[in-house]
């Protein structure tokens, strides 16, 4: 009987120490949220804490390849620039989120504009890593996908 005991009490604080630990860990898609805001009105006080130091982000063009937050620094602020001021990042769609350990992947489709423009679709897969109890991005990548160029359309044309 006491063998049992012993065992429900550690089985008790295994599972209450995991679900503090889960509790303790922030929500990386509201991390992602506030990081889309803040990148979206070039709030670079608020976006720089946000990056791992070896960040690397893939934007639009092809030529944009962005390793460091020194770099990232610049894409922030030539955006800022293209786009005369803060742009709008919609509401994230179809978001496929992977955790495990201290790593998480988001994929999402959001909605995109800035200038007086109309909104375009833009599709993200951004890499957030868990250091010291923050999600710090380490990998983004953003395209605008094309519409009526699947395999299947392609096909169906042909």
């Amino acid at each position: 009987m006491r063998f049992l005991t012993t065992s429900a009490t550690v089985l008790c604080a295994i599972l209450t120490s995991a679900s503090f630990a889960t509790a303790a860990t922030p929500d990386v898609k509201l991390q992602t949220r506030l990081f889309l805001d803040a990148y979206a009105r070039g709030d670079r006080d608020t976006v720089l804490p946000m990056l791992d130091p070896a960040i690397t982000v893939y934007a639009s063009d092809a030529a944009e390849i962005f390793r460091g937050t020194e770099a990232v620094t610049t894409l922030l602020a030539n955006d800022q620039r293209l786009w005369g001021g803060p742009a709008h990042i919609g509401e994230m769609e179809d978001t496929s989120i992977v955790q495990q350990g201290p790593f998480a992947s988001l994929f999402f489709d959001a909605s995109f504009s800035a200038g007086g423009q109309p909104p375009v679709l833009v599709r993200f897969a951004m890499v957030w890593k868990l250091t010291d109890g923050k999600w710090l991005l380490i990998q983004g990548s953003n395209v605008v996908p094309t519409r009526g160029q699947s395999a299947a359309e392609l096909l169906k044309k042909n």
